[in-house]
């Protein structure tokens, strides 16, 4: 699997908590981004009187049974399995397990990160409709960053002093870095998306992408230095025959980091790299367009939000200089794309995954996702995010059904410590935090690419087989610009 942090993919993204109440089990309206809170008792919007409903194909669960297992693995059937629930930490009790999160919902970007906590509240009620996690309902508490460090703190104080949640799930902000000190001091484990190098440093931080770095707390990475992979590179120079790159990176460190990595990586698959540095208050493509077209560039690769490549697809269009392949962050994988981005880049769009694509339905577990979030999510737009958000939440709760009764954070954290190739019922490729030997200059790489394609409908995973893996794609290291807090 590639060893490449979020920070390659994700970190690019460029006071009160949010929500205060349980979002277990209450999303009915279809504003884009707005919710309906229904207070703290779990409710099946689709039934009556709190009445499970089951989706298509699907089978009521008992409530003592767990709701989620994965990838062939049982949770333990011994004297703790059956044993009866029990108050065994912080936000456990017999009937209920509080869990938190924290993702920008509002902010600077917009809602460029929702997706994730989207797809956590349709995981919830989804599981809550079906019994909850070992028979107990999930409440869940969330807190609306809104992409400030000072308000990023706030919510974690407030989730881990006065909501008391055992663990947070599918976290998701730019500002993480705000929180990310304190939750490791608090020993809260946290899984989550890793927009800055705090899930490369500390070791109660889960990153929802593979990494094996020593989290010791003490620097980001490997003593500082984060390793990368070019399998992905490799792949666009063979299939689409591209020598002749572009990297765009805004005028800050998480942007440059990744940027800086990106080009690097190409390089050593033997391409022509062209940085473009661009400023993140006011970006500009016009001239960047311009000399791109004079060296006859195939291959673009960002490390920018979404605004800004649709901005550059406009100076794009304006100039009528399309490219083989424009390769976005995960943060534009999702259905807007359809909607947001002009003929000139549309269908030249593609995206590295760690994941399925959402709409690879022929995995099962992909299609409960899809109508899940349809039913509990109504009116808000697919997204890469919200099903590996709920990918994530299925992680977490066969985790705590390993447990029995007596689920504990120490416990939890062994369990996940101890995955190998997780792949959460067939969502992720495979997914662990064991230790690699960061010197190696050649590693095993393995990816998906999705590609936006309007004739067959928006996103489709482009490699003729997932994972695709290469046995020989160079490591490298580079340094960490920031330490994750």
């Amino acid at each position: 699997m590639r060893r490449v942090a979020v920070v390659l993919l994700a970190a690019v993204m460029l006071a009160a908590c949010g929500t205060r109440l349980p979002d277990s089990a209450f999303e009915t309206t279809a504003q884009r981004g707005k919710t309906l809170q229904r207070g703290d008792a779990p409710v099946d919007e689709f039934g009556d009187d709190n009445t499970a409903t089951t989706l298509a194909g699907e089978t009521p669960q008992a409530d003592n049974e767990p709701t989620i297992t994965g990838d062939g693995r049982t949770p333990a059937r011994g004297p703790q399995a059956d044993a009866p629930n029990t108050a065994s930490d912080v936000g456990v009790t017999a009937t209920t397990l509080t869990i938190g999160n924290i993702t920008a919902e509002n902010g600077v970007l917009g809602d460029a990160f929702a997706p994730a906590v989207r797809g956590l509240r349709a995981w919830v009620a989804y599981t809550n409709a079906h019994g909850g996690v070992r028979g107990r309902q999930i409440v869940l508490k969330t807190c609306d960053d809104r992409e400030d460090r000072n308000r990023d703190l706030a919510c974690a104080q407030q989730l881990v002093e006065k909501d008391k949640v055992f663990a947070l799930v599918s976290t998701n902000s730019r500002s993480f870095g705000g929180s990310a000190e304190y939750l490791n001091a608090h020993g809260v484990p946290t899984i989550g998306f890793p927009i800055t190098n705090s899930f490369g440093r500390y070791p109660h931080l889960f990153s929802a992408y593979r990494n094996g770095y020593p989290r010791d707390g003490q620097h980001a990475g490997v003593n500082g230095y984060l390793a990368l992979s070019t399998g992905p590179y490799r792949w666009f120079k063979q299939t689409l025959g591209v020598t002749e790159a572009a990297v765009f990176m805004y005028d800050i460190d998480e942007s440059k980091q990744a940027g800086q990595q990106f080009q690097k990586a190409m390089e050593l698959e033997g391409m022509h790299v062209t940085p473009y540095v661009v400023s993140f208050a006011a970006p500009s493509f016009d001239q960047p367009v311009n000399d791109m077209q004079k060296h006859g560039t195939q291959l673009i690769v960002d490390a920018m939000d979404d605004g800004a490549n649709r901005k550059l697809c406009d100076a794009m269009a304006r100039r009528n200089f399309s490219v083989k392949a424009k390769v976005s962050t995960p943060v534009s994988e999702g259905e807007r794309v359809g909607e947001d981005y002009n003929d000139t880049c549309r269908n030249s769009v593609y995206v590295v995954n760690s994941s399925r694509v959402y709409t690879a339905t022929d995995v099962p577990e992909v299609a409960k996702f899809r109508q899940a979030y349809a039913r509990y999510q109504p009116g808000l737009p697919l997204h890469q995010w919200a099903m590996e958000s709920w990918a994530l939440a299925t992680m977490f709760a066969e985790g705590v059904t390993s447990m029995g009764g007596a689920p504990t954070r120490a416990g939890l954290e062994k369990w996940l410590n101890g995955l190998v190739k997780y792949k959460a019922n067939g969502m992720l490729l495979g997914l662990d935090w064991g230790k690699f030997d960061p010197t190696a200059p050649r590693i095993e790489d393995c990816f998906a690419v999705a590609h936006w394609q309007d004739s067959k409908g928006g996103w489709v995973e482009a490699t003729d087989h997932v994972p695709f893996c290469y046995p020989d794609a160079h490591q490298f290291l580079s340094k960490a610009l920031e330490q994750g807090n």
